[in-house]
């Protein structure tokens, strides 16, 4: 596969495998959810009710804030895309304010004055998408951490729930 904007393939690749992932888990969240409740057995120990109805709290908890997470995927890509472009022409005002000839749209060249209000002006719309960046991925990484503890709580949760219905049959008196 020839990458288009020559990026690194080994970073192409990871990304891939990165976003199938994230998709994969999510898939499997929903799934155990769906089959953990399908598949649910009570007795009378109320330990038993809660671990069991913990984990299922727990999947949810974990499936709705991945979904959540990849909603917001595009818009880190979007602000890392704009910031790219931004600095990309940063660099041309300021080779611009170097002597080098800059033509404006309209086919005019461009004069110090403005080469220096564009420069300042990009300057400071890079600041402002800097943090909103940092906003934007400390987010999207909170609920990474809440998606992934999440399932592990449940899957535990559930582990032990199964071990009490079994652990009950297997010690009851008859």
């Amino acid at each position: 596969m020839k990458n288009q904007n020559n990026e690194n393939e080994n970073i192409t690749i990871a990304r891939e495998l990165s976003h199938k992932f994230e998709f994969y888990f999510i898939a499997l969240v929903f799934t155990i959810l769906g089959l953990s409740i399908q598949t649910s057995s009570f007795i009378k120990d109320y330990f038993q009710y809660i671990f069991e109805i913990f984990a299922w709290v727990s999947f949810l908890i974990s499936g709705l804030a991945g979904l959540s997470r990849l909603e917001w995927i595009p818009f880190a890509y979007c602000h890392y895309g704009s910031l790219q472009t931004e600095k990309n022409n940063l660099k041309v005002i300021k080779e611009g304010i170097n002597r080098i000839s800059i033509i404006n749209e309209s086919g005019q060249k461009w004069t110090e004055k403005q080469l220096q209000k564009a420069k300042g002006d990009l300057e400071t719309q890079i600041l402002k998408r800097d943090k909103e960046i940092e906003k934007v991925d400390k987010h999207t990484l909170i609920k990474y951490q809440l998606h992934k503890w999440s399932f592990i709580l449940g899957l535990i949760s559930l582990i032990i729930s199964r071990a009490i219905i079994n652990l009950d049959s297997v010690f009851k008196i008859k």
